[in-house]
């Protein structure tokens, strides 16, 4: 499950899920939210246990991927398998 549709469906806000990871800004939980900055593993695994394994590690690599896709198409270029989908 992707982290935005874990904190919608815990009907908390920005700022409540950057407490409950132990961030400084709601900001900054928004750019792991969305993918725009990768999350430290550390970071991953109090996230993972926090909602109890409803986002994982893959989910938030995916979200990462998903956001560089789109805003970086640039580092994809000659690449023919980029996601575990096309891999298999």
């Amino acid at each position: 499950m992707k982290l935005t549709q874990w904190r919608l469906n815990q009907i908390k806000t920005l700022t409540e899920c950057a407490a409950l990871f132990g961030l400084a800004s709601a900001r900054t939980y928004q750019r792991y939210e969305t993918g725009e900055t990768r999350a430290d593993a550390d970071l991953v695994e109090v996230i993972v246990r926090q909602t109890d394994g409803q986002v994982t590690a893959t989910d938030m690599h995916i979200t990462r991927l998903d956001w560089l896709r789109a805003n970086r198409p640039e580092k994809f270029a000659g690449l023919a398998a980029t996601t575990p989908e096309a891999a298999e």
